[in-house]
Parts: structure tokens; sequence; C-alpha cells
């Protein structure tokens, strides 16, 4: 049982990690070299938005389910009651990694409306619309990595206690 809990434990880290490491990434070094080259409403701009949230997406999944195994299998959670500071720093993880999920939610949103923008015949329209989207879509992705590093903040205090 010690091996599953390292594993599930270890796997819901680097999921988190990669999660957050993915943003830093495209935050970091591919929107300035895409912006750079104005090449923020090109189709290849688009092609890897789609690419990538599959990618956030893979680790949603199994942060959810690993972190669903490890708080069920705690010795410290009891389901509905929040006595320590621990089970109260569990909850506010868990609403911070709901609010992560409703960002990851809208950008999926955000490029599924780029792409049929796109798509569109509208080539003098179709600039200014992405333009626009490529800008919700930045907005999102620095709330989802704002709220990542928070989230990463919580639970390091979890582990100290």
């Amino acid at each position: 049982m010690e091996f599953m809990m390292w594993a599930t434990r270890s796997m819901h880290i680097f999921s988190a990690l990669v999660w957050l490491g993915g943003l830093l990434y495209m935050g970091g070094i591919l929107y300035p070299v895409f912006r750079y080259e104005q090449l923020t409403t090109s189709i290849q701009y688009i092609r890897i938005e789609r690419r990538f949230t599959g990618f956030i997406w893979m680790c949603v999944w199994t942060s959810a389910i690993t972190g669903v195994l490890l708080m069920l299998f705690s010795p410290r959670f009891v389901f509905g009651q929040y006595r320590s500071e621990w089970d109260e720093l569990l909850l506010l993880k868990e609403f911070l990694y709901v609010l992560m999920v409703g960002v990851a939610i809208s950008g999926t949103s955000i490029v599924k409306k780029m792409e049929s923008i796109a798509a569109s015949a509208q080539a003098d329209r179709t600039h200014d619309d992405l333009m626009k989207q490529h800008q919700k879509m930045l907005r999102r992705r620095r709330t989802n990595l704002a709220l990542g590093i928070i989230t990463l903040l919580v639970s390091t205090r979890m582990v100290v206690l």
C-alpha cells in the first residue's frame, strides 16, 4: 500500500508541475516569439493552442484522480470535518483547483472559437476577431498560472503541517 501512495503522490505532483510548466512555457517563451513574429493570428498558433489544450486536460484529469485518491487514503482526512489547519488548507486547495478547471474550460471554448473564426471566409474581420480571442486567452492563462502558483504554495504549507 505504501508503494501505491508513493506512486499516486508522485503522479499528482508531476501532473501539477507539468501543467504549470506548460503554462510558463506558453506564456514565457512561445507567446513572446509569436507576438514578435506577428503570428498570433496564424493558423499555426491556433494549432499549437489546440494541442496545448489536450495537454492541459491530460494534466487536469491526472491531478483530479490522484488528488481524490490521496485525499481519501490520507489518515488526516475526515469527510465533512474541518478541525485543523490542514483540513482548511485542503478545502482551499480544492476550491483553487475548481477555479483552475473553470479557467481551463473557458480557455478550451476560446480555442474552439478561434478555430471557427479562422475557418470563416471574411479575411479582413478574421484578424481582429482572432486578436480579441488571443487577448482573452492570455488573460485566462495568466489567471490559471496565478491560481496554480497559489495552489502550490497552499500544498507546500500542507506538507509542512
